[in-house]
């Protein structure tokens, strides 16, 4: 596959309606690299409804994580549909992918191909990132466009155990681990338990309950997130109480 831009349109701004302290994206930021500090590798992941901005908001942090150097590379898993979501270096298959363009542009974006029926599972990409991390040295950091593809049907299980070991295990490599999903009760045990920082965007009002009663989050914060616009998003921290602040990224 020749590369090519990301096509997607930014859609206008929603107007906020929420009444809660407005923060600061380059605040948002540092917190979701934070682990840095102690030498590990950060594990952030979105969740929302579609059009709720998640994977706007995701191209930022992953953006910003190698503008900061703070990753020598990342792998994207992007199959979802005819266009792509992601802007990079754009790879059908891993096999495909070459090495000194990978380390000219930095970041792989791997596409599969839907009109030719060419498949690019998630473990093939993750398995790759893990050979970097180990053998090369390199800060890897895995990004998988949608955890769906990583897991079983029904989103409890794992289908690509490379995938979880990016989630449980790289940090201590200095290796990095991000993703999106649209609902909450597909997300694994695993990965609220290990992720280090999820920005919470509009979900909707039946996600509220399993939110608060299965996995008891904080009640102002999830009473907040059905009310949020495009692009909005909470920051959710298990080891912290939410910040009462609402954040907002940037066309």
């Amino acid at each position: 596959m020749s590369p090519q831009l990301a096509t997607r349109e930014t859609p206008e701004e929603e107007p906020s309606v929420v009444r809660a302290e407005k923060g600061d994206c380059v605040e948002a930021v540092r917190l979701i690299f934070a682990p840095l500090k102690q030498k590990d590798g950060f594990r952030h992941g979105a969740i929302g409804c579609p059009g709720s901005g998640k994977t706007h908001g995701l191209r930022k942090v992953v953006a910003a994580a190698l503008d900061q150097e703070i990753v020598d590379v990342a792998l994207t898993h992007d199959v979802k549909g005819a266009d792509p979501e992601w802007y990079g270096y754009y790879c059908r298959t891993v096999a495909e992918c070459r090495a000194e363009l990978l380390a000219r542009e930095r970041h792989a974006v791997f596409r599969g191909d839907v009109l030719t029926d060419v498949a690019c599972d998630v473990e093939g990409v993750a398995l790759k990132g893990k050979e970097m991390l180990q053998r090369e040295r390199l800060r890897v950091l895995l990004n998988v466009g949608e955890l769906k593809d990583a897991l079983t049907e029904g989103g409890k299980g794992w289908r690509s155990p490379t995938t979880l070991w990016f989630s449980a295990q790289a940090r201590s490599l200095r290796g990095c681990f991000t993703w999106t999903v649209q609902q909450p009760k597909r997300v694994p045990d695993e990965i609220w338990d290990q992720s280090t920082t999820i920005a919470m965007h509009r979900v909707l009002k039946r996600s509220v309950n399993y939110l608060r009663n299965t996995l008891e989050l904080d009640d102002e914060m999830v009473a907040v997130l059905p009310q949020l616009a495009r692009g909005e998003f909470v920051l959710y921290q298990p080891e912290a109480d939410w910040n009462g602040k609402v954040y907002r990224w940037p066309a």
